[in-house]
């Protein structure tokens, strides 16, 4: 089945260079799939989010309507033999660098050195490996 999801992944355009595994209920940014690299060797397990785009809040204040705002989009790189733990959202510009494990749960707000785990909301350095 994960096979399957590959395939449709990278058909609604996301850029997948290798195997990967991708676990039950993992949404991706499917309109802006382009915005997604993935590495040889990545799991994504069940329930995760993967965001390529957000409002532009910097225009937001009293009286504006938060639905006429842009959208911002942003890269997501995932690289290789990356571990994306359940539950996680992964938000837009973010690279995780390879051999790189995201805890359960954690939220993904900036960049992750390679061969490092993550966790928290936001996800902060837990330890390197």
């Amino acid at each position: 089945a994960t096979d399957k999801r590959q395939k449709y992944w990278i058909k609604c355009g996301a850029h997948i260079n290798g195997k990967i595994n991708i676990g039950y209920d993992v949404y991706f940014d499917a309109s802006n799939a382009e915005y997604i690299t993935i590495e040889d060797g990545v799991w994504i397990t069940a329930r995760c989010l993967i965001l390529c785009h957000s409002r532009d809040m910097k225009l937001y204040g009293r009286g504006i309507d938060i639905n006429s705002l842009p959208h911002i989009r942003k890269p997501v790189h995932i690289c290789k033999g990356v571990h994306v733990g359940m539950g996680s959202i992964i938000m837009p510009g973010v690279t995780i660098g390879e051999g790189a494990i995201v805890a359960a749960g954690a939220v993904v707000t900036k960049d992750v050195s390679p061969r490092t785990v993550v966790g928290g909301i936001p996800a902060k350095l837990l330890r390197n490996l």
